[in-house]
């Protein structure tokens, strides 16, 4: 049996006598001391403010108080110690002095004050002295201990002060003085009640970009119109396509009942949207509002004014009423009283270009990709003409030359139906005499794997035989396929970079032909066949540029000089003028049109070059301009993942062809692609909103210590749904908060009538102090008219957080709303959305609390509901 020195048993006797801790309990005025678990706890005016802690192992004996005036006896196997704690209306001084057997390195946590009393202090405590003003008011601490160092420490939510002795000590004491604020914050009395708002829209998605492409003229009106849930419709003959896009727009995006009817000079004014002729009585009525409104327009010009009465498109011809139509959409916004509005305005616009095209190469999933690109990017960024790349159709004729990816004719023809849909035409391209790897049955630089017999280089399948009548017999077949599926007004025959790949003018038939006379006998054979048939022909521009005629895509030069064959072609035929790269001067559209040729510019990816080349293609009098994507044969699929710049780029595009002069834009092409691309994150949808600005009853700002004015609220959006957050008159934030041990006065639960149908419910709250995570601080119960109940407890750092706790929350449901940056940091909102079983009348919701400490805040409440409300909701 192991022996006991005299000294261990001892100390297994003291510790057996006090293994319970004993308590103790005294209070007086405002103040209330306690020792649990020998631990000193210190109570001001309900609230825990310290807790003490005596050093090393030392347990509570016992302990006495009289008015103002506690003692408290520690012991322990190291010694023991008497405390001695004052207090006074709302100061406390304590003094614990303490006598060891033994000289100890002593390192005593003394100290734990709690987080919340310093909320709003602009410092934290440092060393033996702090003074600091908080939510609360004026503090003071002093904490020490002879011969000690005093070091602070943060953990959780309190600060934690430690006494270090750096020399062995028989006698320890420490010393807390402290001055507290003389109370706590209270809550305002309400002025009212909370008031329920039905909504005609309280979510919904509208542009809020800038217009694009840019306006010529627009000036903004001094009151808006506004829509209804019923909006009339007023088209004038020969606009009905504006009026059916924006009719659908409408109906699908806002859930508008649209009435369509026809209008005509004789047609009374009545309020409403009206697309009529530039030319009709209207033009005089809206020039009364806006003079300049009256001067005439260019081809696919519109003046657009929108007044309390209406919103008007007068336009020049059919496609100006689209474009206004266009603008009218990106101009609908949402109040924050949830009215769908058109601001006030007053437009003059017209393009620059008469020809705005956009040029894709088309495989089998054009008709997916492509139909929406257009309906959703290219009709609202006002393009008016596609260029329609079809190496890969499947030819009736010719189905030895299909490839996986061929795209069906039925979905070609959908493909243009879409465009002629939205005032686009379609122009085929058929790459002819160069890029032909499609009449070979190969890509790339392999050898043909049909037709082998036409190509200019057997080893390479690019180019044909422009002196093989099987040939023409061949291109002939194809480009009647073409005409008959599209009818088209145009063909675009391709005919860059011939030299490009193989050889050139080296077969059998072609030795001894210059080469620029081969070009221009085959541009002349195609050209011949399209002209009997009433079709107009068009051409890259590369190979009829020499290298200092421009700055790049000149293949015309030497040693092949193809750009002779410049005099041999007919003036009718429309030049593409092709330019990639930025250049300080692009003299080929002067050039070309010099000669005779209508030209039309080309660019692609890179936006200086857009915006420089439109501008110089402009000024020389070009007929229009392309926008070209290139993004390979069968990988449509993956072209936005592959190839994003090429489809942002298309915004610039837009915007420089129809302001070929303007300035760089302010908005972000990634941004406005993006917008356009996508479908509506959210649905429009009505319901209601609670309005706490009279039952609000404490500003937010008294509770993070910042100024008036730091923290504003009134209306807001979040998520594309509305919220009314309350505030006072000078616009400061304000929230309903439940009671907690720092706010007085305030109720520990408030039940909000609601009476209103909802599927689903989006709190927007807080908590006025940090509390560590999981606490569950409060909750909401939701009570249905079936007399169902849900409960949602609000559990700390799951569905929300502290106003000055901006860390993330772990409920998929929830996510900070909104955030203010002030001098004494980030101040959060969080929201939760709680969806309901169905959509169910919503009787009322209970919000209570569930701590001590949190204060749980409630800043709004919006529900949405499937179901429309009458007319003259706000």
């Amino acid at each position: 049996m192991a022996r006991w020195s005299m000294a261990a048993l001892a100390l297994m006797a003291w510790k057996t006598a006090f293994s319970a801790a004993s308590s103790f309990e005294w209070r007086w005025d405002d103040w209330q001391i306690s020792v649990v678990n020998d631990q000193v706890q210190v109570l001001y005016r309900q609230a825990l403010v310290f807790r003490l802690t005596p050093p090393l192992t030392m347990r509570f004996r016992d302990g006495e108080g009289r008015r103002g005036v506690v003692t408290l006896r520690w012991q322990g196997g190291e010694g023991e110690g008497v405390w001695t704690l004052g207090v006074n209306r709302h100061q406390i001084t304590v003094l614990a002095q303490h006598t060891l057997s033994q000289p100890s390195l002593l390192t005593w946590r003394w100290l734990t004050v709690n987080g919340h009393l310093l909320q709003g202090a602009k410092s934290s405590p440092v060393g033996g002295e702090w003074k600091g003003l908080t939510v609360f008011g004026a503090m003071h601490l002093s904490v020490g201990g002879d011969g000690a160092q005093t070091r602070w420490q943060p953990s959780d939510n309190d600060w934690n002060a430690a006494l270090i002795y750096p020399f062995p000590t028989t006698k320890s004491v420490a010393q807390l003085e402290g001055e507290l604020p003389p109370h706590w914050l209270k809550a305002e009395p309400p002025k009212g009640e909370p008031s329920v708002h039905p909504m005609d829209l309280v979510q919904g998605e509208f542009w809020d970009l800038p217009l694009v492409p840019r306006p010529k003229w627009w000036r903004w009106g001094d009151a808006p119109f506004r829509l209804g849930r019923q909006v009339p419709l007023f088209v004038a003959q020969g606009y009905e396509r504006a009026a059916e896009r924006l009719c659908h727009f409408l109906q699908e995006r806002w859930l508008r009942q649209v009435t369509v009817r026809l209008w005509t000079p004789n047609t009374s004014l009545e309020r409403g949207i009206v697309i009529a002729s530039h030319h009709s009585p209207l033009r005089e009525e809206a020039a009364k509002l806006e003079p300049l409104l009256r001067h005439e327009l260019p081809n696919e010009g519109y003046a657009l004014a929108a007044t309390p009465q209406g919103a008007w498109i007068l336009a020049a011809d059919a496609k100006g009423a689209f474009w206004g139509a266009q603008t009218l959409r990106q101009l609908l916004r949402l109040t924050n009283e949830g009215a769908l509005i058109v601001p006030g305005v007053f437009i003059r616009d017209y393009p620059d270009f008469p020809f705005r095209g956009v040029h894709f190469v088309a495989d089998d999933h054009s008709p997916e990709f492509h139909t929406r690109l257009t309906t959703e990017v290219l009709a609202s960024l006002k393009f008016n003409r596609l260029i329609v790349q079809l190496d890969h159709l499947k030819w009736e004729r010719h189905p030895e030359l299909w490839q996986p990816w061929s795209l069906p004719k039925d979905g070609a023809k959908r493909l243009q139906q879409i465009a002629e849909a939205n005032e686009m035409e379609v122009i085929p391209l058929l790459p002819t005499l160069s890029h032909c790897e499609y009449l070979f049955g190969a890509l790339g630089s392999g050898k043909p794997k049909v037709n082998a017999d036409i190509s200019e280089d057997p080893e390479v399948a690019y180019a044909y035989c422009p002196n093989s009548e099987r040939t023409y017999r061949l291109v002939f077949d194809l480009l009647d396929e073409v005409l008959t599926l599209f009818n088209p007004r145009w063909v675009h025959l391709g005919h860059d970079e011939v030299t490009n790949r193989g050889r050139f003018g080296q077969c059998m038939r072609c030795q001894g032909t210059p080469p620029h006379q081969l070009f221009a006998y085959d541009v002349r054979r195609l050209y011949d066949f399209l002209k009997e048939r009433g079709i107009r022909t068009m051409l890259w521009g590369d190979m009829l540029l020499r290298p200092d005629e421009a700055s790049d895509a000149t293949h015309g030069g030497e040693p092949f000089n193809f750009w002779l064959s410049r005099r041999l072609l007919p003036r009718d035929i429309v030049i593409m003028d092709w330019h990639y790269q930025p250049a300080p001067y692009y003299p080929s559209v002067h050039l070309f049109k010099r000669e005779g040729f209508t030209v039309i510019g080309a660019t692609w990816r890179n936006l200086q070059n857009i915006a420089d080349f439109a501008k110089a293609a402009h000024k020389a009098g070009a007929w229009g301009m392309v926008q070209t994507t290139w993004t390979g044969f069968g990988n449509n699929r993956n072209a936005l993942r592959d190839f994003p710049d090429q489809f942002t780029a298309l915004v610039t595009a837009a915007d420089r062809f129809w302001n070929a002069d303007t300035s760089s834009p302010s908005f972000s092409d990634w941004n406005v692609f993006e917008t356009l691309w996508r479908d509506s994150l959210v649905r429009p949808m009505a319901g209601f909103i609670l309005d706490l600005t009279e039952a609000a009853n404490v500003p937010l700002a008294n509770l993070v210590g910042v100024s008036e004015g730091a923290l504003w609220g009134s209306r807001r959006w979040w998520n594309r749904r509305l919220f009314w957050l309350p505030t006072d008159e000078q616009g400061n934030l304000k929230a309903l908060a439940l009671r907690s041990v720092w706010l007085n006065q305030a109720p520990k639960e408030v039940v909000l009538p609601i009476n209103e149908s909802a599927m689903e419910l989006t709190f927007v709250h807080a908590t006025g102090f940090p509390v560590p995570d999981e606490t569950v601080v409060g909750g909401y119960e939701i009570w249905l008219a079936d007399g169902e109940r849900l409960t949602v407890p609000l559990r700390y750092g799951q569905n929300l957080r502290a106003l000055t706790d901006d860390r993330p929350l772990r409920d998929l449901r929830a996510s900070i709303a909104w955030r203010w940056m002030t001098p004494k940091g980030t101040i959060a909102l969080n929201a939760l959305t709680v969806p309901l079983p169905s959509e169910k009348e919503v009787n009322s919701v209970r919000f209570y609390a569930a701590h001590d400490e949190a204060t749980p805040l409630l800043a709004a409440l919006t529900g949405i509901s499937s179901k429309g409300v009458a007319e003259g909701a706000p």
